[in-house]
C-alpha cells in the first residue's frame, strides 16, 4: 500500500506540473538560462495587458497595491522587511547602484572571483577609469574558499562582489563566512543571487549581505526586464541614489513644484516608472512559490541535482565544479569534447539543456521529476554512443 504522505506529495507535484503546460511536450532543464512561465503568471500578465488594451488604461494607481504586495513577498523570500527592497530593470542595473553610488577614490580596490558572469564584472571594471583597481579571486573550476577571498583583500579593498551560485559550476558560496571575513576588515559585500533565488532559500539578514541583486526571469520564473534588490541599512547610509521623477512629491497638480526628496528606505533606488507587467508576473510567481514552500522546492531541486550528477558521472562525464553537497545548487555542468553536438542531440528529442564555455549545463527545478531525469540520462547515454 502506498504511503499517504507519498501520495499527497505526488498529487502536489502533478497539480504543479499542470500549471506548466510545456511539461507535456518537453523536458526543460535550462532554468539557469531562462525559466518558463506558469499558467498563473500568464493569466496575471494577460489581465494586466487587457486593462492596458481595453481599460482602465491608465491603471498606474490601481496597480500600486500589487506592487506593494510584491515588495512584501520579495522580502519574505529574502528574510527581510519590505522597506529594504527595491526594484531595478535587471541584475546589472542593481549592481550598478554600487558602482555608481559609492564615493570611489583612486586606489580603491574591488575583489571579484575570476569565474563571475559579466553582469557582476563589467559595472565594476567600468570604474577603472576612475583609478579603481580589480583584484581577481582565484578559482578552481568555478569554486573557491573563504581563505581565497581573504587572501585577495588588501587595506584598500572596499568591496567584494560575488555570485551566491556560480553560473557555470553551480558552486554555492558560503555567504555567511565570506561576509564575516569581509566585515571584519571593513569591506562591503554584494551578491548576485540570480542563479539561486527561487530555487534555494536565503536569509539576507542572517548572512549580513550588504546588497543583493537578482533578475526574475530564471529560477523565479518571471519576466525579463526586472530585478529585485536588497540594500542593508548600513550601506544605504553611504550609497548615493540616482534621481528620477519618483523622487519628488507625486502631486498630479503640482509637478512643477520641484523638490528632490528621496524615500527614507530602499525605494530611493527606484528612479521612475517600473516594469509593471514584470512586477505583476513576479507577484503571481512568488505567490505560487511561497504556497509550495521554499524548503519543499529546495529539497526537490537538490534531490534532482544529485540524481543527475551521480548518473552523469557513471556515464563517464567529468563534472565541472564540486560534488560537495554543502555547495550544491540546481546547476550541474559536465565536460564533453562535443558538447554542442550532444546538446543538439538532446534538443532534437525535446530535452533542453544549454552549452556554456564549451560545456554542457543542466539546471532542473522543483517541478521536474525523477522520471524526466531518468529519460534525460538514457538519452545522454544514447547520444554518447552516436556522437
Amino acid at each position: 500500500m502506498s504511503n499517504p504522505k507519498d501520495m499527497e506529495a505526488d498529487r502536489k507535484l502533478q497539480a504543479l506540473r499542470r500549471r506548466f503546460p510545456h511539461t507535456r511536450t518537453q523536458i526543460y532543464l535550462n532554468h539557469a538560462a531562462t525559466g518558463p512561465l506558469s499558467r498563473p503568471v500568464v493569466q496575471a500578465v494577460r489581465r494586466y495587458l487587457q486593462q492596458r488594451y481595453l481599460g482602465p488604461i491608465d491603471n498606474y494607481e490601481e496597480l500600486a497595491p500589487i506592487i506593494d504586495e510584491t515588495r512584501r513577498l520579495v522580502a519574505t523570500v529574502l528574510g527581510t522587511t519590505p522597506d529594504r527592497i527595491a526594484f531595478a530593470p535587471n541584475t546589472s542595473s542593481a549592481l550598478g547602484l554600487l558602482a555608481q553610488g559609492l564615493d570611489w577614490r583612486p586606489g580603491d580596490r574591488i575583489a571579484i572571483p575570476a569565474c563571475e558572469f559579466p553582469a557582476n564584472v563589467y559595472p565594476f571594471m567600468n570604474l577603472q577609469h576612475r583609478g579603481v583597481q580589480i583584484d581577481w579571486i582565484p578559482h578552481r573550476e568555478g569554486t573557491f574558499t573563504v581563505e581565497d577571498v581573504a587572501r585577495a583583500l588588501t587595506p584598500r579593498t572596499r568591496l567584494v562582489t560575488l555570485s551566491w551560485v556560480q553560473f557555470l559550476s553551480g558552486f554555492r558560496a558560503d555567504l555567511a563566512q565570506i561576509v564575516a571575513c569581509c566585515h571584519e576588515r571593513g569591506v562591503w559585500v554584494s551578491v548576485d543571487a540570480i542563479q539561486g533565488l527561487g530555487a534555494l532559500p536565503i536569509d539576507v539578514e542572517a548572512t549580513g549581505i550588504d546588497l543583493l541583486a537578482a533578475g526574475t526571469h530564471k529560477w523565479l520564473m518571471g519576466l525579463q526586464g526586472l530585478a529585485v534588490c536588497y540594500v542593508r541599512p548600513e550601506l544605504q547610509e553611504v550609497l548615493r541614489p540616482p534621481a528620477g521623477w519618483l523622487h519628488g512629491p507625486v502631486d498630479w497638480n503640482r509637478f512643477c513644484d520641484y523638490r528632490l526628496e528621496f524615500y527614507p528606505d530602499a525605494r530611493r533606488y527606484e528612479t521612475g516608472t517600473p516594469n509593471q507587467a514584470a512586477i505583476v508576473a513576479l507577484h503571481a510567481a512568488l505567490k505560487q512559490y511561497l504556497a509550495l514552500g521554499m524548503d519543499w522546492c529546495a529539497r526537490r531541486v537538490l534531490a534532482l541535482r544529485r540524481q543527475l550528477a551521480d548518473r552523469l558521472r557513471r556515464l563517464g562525464l567529468a563534472r565541472y565544479g564540486t560534488d560537495d553537497p554543502a555547495h550544491a545548487s540546481g546547476i550541474v555542468t559536465v565536460r564533453h569534447p562535443q558538447a554542442e553536438a550532444l546538446a543538439a542531440f538532446l534538443s532534437e528529442r525535446q530535452i533542453i539543456a544549454s552549452v556554456r564555455n564549451g560545456m554542457l549545463r543542466f539546471s532542473p527545478t522543483y517541478y521536474n521529476t525523477a522520471e524526466e531525469i531518468d529519460r534525460t540520462l538514457e538519452t545522454v547515454a544514447e547520444g554518447l554512443r552516436r556522437i
